[in-house]
């Protein structure tokens, strides 16, 4: 179905088009008898790929990457496609409109694509409301961001102010450092700036019931030095890492819009982050958390970064490419490489490959 659609839709400006996605599926979600049916056509299940992980159960390894439900409007309809997680937002504590328009953009000879939307969400409050008017099965996680107005030395305010908020109403967060659209962001990925964001979290937590996995998301331009340098103080006051966000680099393109600014996703990133997941799971000995996202569109590609490492993946590029049904395509085809490699369990190949 979805390549019948998709010519049509490919000929609409990409943020309008994903519009449309997004107002089909509210109409989607409020229809009792639509979500039966999607469940049935996108949905998976096999307990091969079930993981039970600070103290949440993923059904699936395949989640929702942060980005497509930018104001947690659809998550109702989303957990009925098949995902393991949904991870909604970015979300800040004031609403606000993002950069100006065009500003996301499709680069279809790469499977890539760029996007400057800059944090454009409804702010916490609305998103909340919208967020509480279902209730869920599916593990739903919030990214987590600070708003573009916010002075620079109270940017730490911007994420603890959010995560309050939501406390009760998520099963984890994910403090997203990495945006490369929203002015400074990506200071806190130097070590000093780190552990000041850090410090003001552990403050946070420790005057507040915080029972809640909290995950930190990092640019893909890291370079392997400064990944090292970070991960004992990510493992020290974070549940895991997601590795990792879009790319400003723009090697090997062959797409017209690989000259926009923005943050590039899909398939450029696989390789890059492959690498920054593998370090990762060797510098703490398999002992933290890797959520690994970026260019993933197969079960190949899954099971590269299960075996280097990730626990857990998540998508996006690839979706828009490829349609809802890659989720289920995906777990089908892991489950089927786990049975003839006589492998029981999704557990059983995370980081075989990392030496």
């Amino acid at each position: 179905m979805y390549k019948l659609i998709k010519p049509l839709l490919f000929k609409i400006e990409p943020e309008k088009a994903h519009g449309l996605t997004i107002d089909a599926l509210k109409i989607a979600q409020k229809q009792s008898y639509v979500l039966p049916i999607m469940k049935k056509l996108f949905d998976y299940q096999n307990p091969m790929l079930s993981q039970d992980i600070h103290g949440i159960t993923f059904e699936n390894p395949i989640g929702l990457a942060a980005g497509y439900d930018k104001s947690c409007e659809v998550p109702k309809a989303l957990e009925n496609l098949g995902f393991g997680a949904l991870e909604l937002g970015g979300i800040t504590p004031k609403p606000q409109p993002g950069n100006p328009q065009p500003r996301m953009y499709r680069l279809l000879e790469d499977d890539a694509l760029i996007n400057r939307m800059g944090f454009n969400n409804i702010g916490m409050n609305k998103a909340l409301s919208h967020l509480r008017r279902y209730a869920y099965h599916t593990p739903i996680g919030l990214n987590v961001g600070v708003n573009k107005m916010t002075s620079y030395d109270e940017r730490y305010q911007d994420y603890i102010k959010v995560i309050d908020t939501f406390k009760n109403d998520v099963n984890f967060f994910t403090v997203n450092i990495s945006s490369p659209n929203t002015e400074n962001l990506q200071n806190f990925h130097d070590k000093d700036e780190f552990s000041m964001l850090c410090n003001a979290l552990e403050t946070f937590k420790a005057s507040n019931e915080i029972n809640v996995p909290i995950f930190l998301k990092l640019t893909s331009d890291m370079d392997e030095e400064g990944l090292k340098s970070l991960l004992p103080t990510i493992q020290t006051h974070f549940d895991g890492v997601i590795l990792a966000n879009t790319t400003r680099k723009r090697d090997g393109l062959k797409s017209a819009n690989r000259v926009e600014d923005g943050g590039l996703s899909g398939r450029p990133l696989f390789e890059r982050n492959l690498k920054l997941v593998k370090l990762a799971y060797q510098e703490t000995k398999g002992e933290l958390l890797i959520i690994g996202t970026g260019g993933i569109f197969n079960a190949e590609d899954a099971i590269q970064m299960l075996r280097n490492g990730a626990s857990l993946l998540q998508i996006y590029s690839s979706l828009v490419m490829e349609g809802p049904g890659l989720t289920k395509k995906i777990n089908k085809d892991i489950v089927q490489y786990l049975n003839q490699n006589g492998y029981h369990h999704i557990s059983d190949i995370i980081g075989l490959d990392v030496k």
